[in-house]
């Protein structure tokens, strides 16, 4: 994955100046910064929900990923958000389980507290088939010990495919055993 020289501005305010960063296949890369920095801008980049002024992104493969608004159906069930990604219920329901989520299948998202829709959000870009997997704040609204055991579920996971996270707290790039952190 390459971020090739990119600008990318907002009206007058510049984010990126030719900015460049190669983030390498298979590994763990861990981006973080300030609040305003440009961590989700260079998500949406990455994702090509937005384009640079200039430069180019270069990202090869299927891309999965979790964004900082969980995005789940809410009238749905959990089990249906799922089926709505991969049809691989068996999978679906190991994952919960490991999540913590085991039994709250037929349950409806609108009934779930804020640190299960994130776990729900997590399990659901885990079941789809990427090469390169995305996350913006992964872990927000958990405490530690869904932190960790959704680390360790990611970890499992992801195996030797690429993996971006972003997020402000350096201590998820500890959790996730980071093999590269980016200050932007």
């Amino acid at each position: 994955m390459d971020i090739i020289n990119i600008t990318k501005k907002y009206g007058e305010k510049v984010v990126f100046s030719h900015f460049s960063l190669h983030i390498e296949d298979g590994k763990t890369t861990f981006l973080t910064g300030a609040s305003g920095i440009g961590k989700t801008t260079l998500f949406n980049l990455i994702l090509s929900l937005e384009r640079p002024e200039e430069g180019s992104v270069s990202v090869e493969g299927k891309v999965s990923a979790l964004f900082q608004e969980d995005r789940l159906i809410e009238n749905l069930s959990v089990m249906n958000n799922l089926l709505l990604v991969s049809d691989d219920k068996d999978r679906a329901e190991r994952l919960l389980s490991q999540a913590g989520l085991g039994g709250e299948e037929r349950s409806r998202v609108m009934t779930l507290s804020g640190g299960m829709k994130r776990r729900l959000a997590l399990v659901r870009a885990l079941l789809t088939e990427y090469d390169a997997l995305l996350l913006d704040e992964p872990f927000t609204g958990l405490d530690d010990d869904a932190k960790k055991n959704m680390a360790g579920l990611l970890k499992t996971e992801v195996g030797n495919r690429t993996l971006v996270v972003i997020s402000h707290d350096e201590d998820d790039a500890i959790l996730l055993d980071a093999d590269s952190i980016v200050r932007l």
